[in-house]
């Protein structure tokens, strides 16, 4: 009966009956891992009815109390708040939806706040040089890599990208999509970028040098290996997949005879990165944050980073002074001799 059912049984029903219908892979993960973390282990037990506005204000609290950074708590609400929606307009389980009075802390509050979230990592010229060095050109994880540190893309839109996304002549490359991984049905698919952030950004002549060479050399391996060479396909649920299914498409990621190199590989690398290079900070992120750095070293306006690295507010962008370069620092103290020299 609706009036026993409990918070974590209905969220259970919310997730099979409008979820998995109605929304992407992706997103069904997330809420599914905010509600096994979060929010079962501290409502799950309330009585769907039983559930009130100072309970929830409380629970937002309590993690707002701990560490947990402003979108992390946007993310719980924005859960907490469909699901009971679909409970008042859908399933008619009760008759108001009580976060809708819940508040989240001020921003001002926030900013007072340890937050939780490992610092971003800077990688100085030294660890970027060891890092080429142990994964030279022709190892599978070269060009990703390079393409992460000139251009600031993320895991999966790196690993997203179609030879049609990019323009040798122009020397631009567009990020059309990302690649994920359903847990659910053990299938990488590709959905749009985050935040449906398609963008066009100018690449160096370095990088589009070394995108000719990679062109050159998968189209060779295809002629080599003939009818063996491992085709891509894009199912009509934008699945990837080798069995015919759909479109095909040309990944930029493949291998010598074909098959996809998923963003999996960097497990690996990441693995040596950290053990045997001693960068324990290292993770694929910390890619885009230092060319995000570059870019404030290079005076380049605070609107052109944010479009080129396609933050969804300026103040992430802002943010990247927040992990200031030597080249920064000795740049200001410079500045400052000359100020009272």
């Amino acid at each position: 009966m609706p009036s026993e059912l409990s918070l974590s049984d209905y969220l259970d029903f919310w997730l099979e009956e409008y979820c998995k219908i109605n929304l992407k892979p992706s997103t069904i993960e997330g809420y599914e891992k905010i509600i096994r973390v979060h929010i079962k282990p501290a409502l799950g037990r309330y009585p769907l009815k039983g559930l009130s506005v100072s309970a929830l204000q409380a629970f937002i609290n309590r993690k707002f109390n701990d560490g947990y950074s402003r979108n992390t708590l946007v993310s719980m609400k924005k859960v907490l708040s469909g699901a009971l929606s679909y409970a008042v307009s859908t399933a008619e389980y009760i008759q108001t939806n009580p976060m809708v009075k819940v508040k989240l802390p001020s921003f001002r509050a926030v900013a007072n706040t340890p937050t939780r979230e490992r610092p971003n990592h800077y990688i100085t010229r030294e660890q970027i040089r060891m890092i080429f060095e142990r994964f030279p050109e022709g190892s599978p994880y070269y060009i990703p890599m390079m393409i992460a540190y000139k251009c600031g893309l993320r895991l999966g839109e790196t690993y997203g990208l179609y030879w049609e996304d990019i323009d040798l002549e122009k020397e631009t490359l567009t990020v059309n999509r990302q690649v994920q991984w359903s847990n659910t049905d053990s299938v990488w698919y590709m959905t749009k970028p985050k935040y449906n952030s398609v963008r066009t950004i100018k690449i160096d002549k370095d990088l589009a040098r070394l995108l000719a060479r990679e062109k050159v050399r998968q189209r060779k391996s295809e002629e080599y290996y003939n009818e063996l060479y491992v085709k891509q396909y894009i199912s009509e649920k934008d699945i990837l997949n080798t069995d015919g299914l759909g479109t095909e498409i040309h990944p930029v990621m493949r291998r010598e005879n074909g098959t996809y190199i998923t963003p999996r590989t960097m497990l690996h690398a990441s693995e040596i990165i950290h053990y045997k290079l001693g960068i324990k900070e290292f993770s694929f992120h910390s890619f885009r944050h230092t060319h995000a750095t570059m870019l404030v070293e290079a005076n380049v306006s605070m609107k052109y980073a944010q479009e080129r690295l396609e933050h969804k507010d300026v103040s992430v962008t802002m943010q990247v002074y927040q992990h200031v370069s030597e080249k920064m620092r000795q740049s200001g103290d410079s500045i400052i001799n000359e100020m009272f020299g």
